[in-house]
């Protein structure tokens, strides 16, 4: 399953959820809708990466390496939690499993990936993000 489309979010879910776990954040919907819209622009996909890697034996035009910059996760919303969040999230939000970039199951989150982002793609394969 791939996440090539993002459905517009119903995101006071996330920012309750962040109010109760995180109320020191300043991610705000406007900075996390832009950080989400940079990440699909640049391949469609959700992959949540805070650095990502031009391609190999690949010349990337101007425009693809403008979009691969702007993707890279580097604002507020980019965090990397050092507490367990996945139980709220189970408890509170009815979300059981985070997914990879493919919608596909893991066991824990990528450490090289945000984690409000990871949050979402897990929102959206669990059916509570909405369109």
């Amino acid at each position: 399953m791939k996440f090539i489309t993002l459905p517009f979010l119903t995101v006071s879910l996330f920012f309750l959820f962040l109010r109760e776990i995180a109320p020191s954040a300043v991610c705000d919907e406007r900075l996390l809708m832009m950080e989400l819209k940079q990440d699909l622009d640049d391949n469609g996909v959700l992959d949540c990466l805070r650095v990502i890697m031009p391609p190999h034996s690949y010349m990337e035009s101007i425009e693809e390496k403008n979009k691969r910059i702007a993707a890279q996760w580097d604002s507020a919303c980019a965090f990397e939690a050092d507490y367990d969040w996945m139980k709220p999230l189970r408890e509170i939000h009815g979300i059981s499993n985070l997914v990879d970039d493919t919608g596909d199951i893991v066991d824990k989150d990528f450490p090289d990936q945000a984690d409000m982002c990871e949050i979402i793609r897990a929102a959206i394969a669990a059916g509570r993000a909405f369109s």
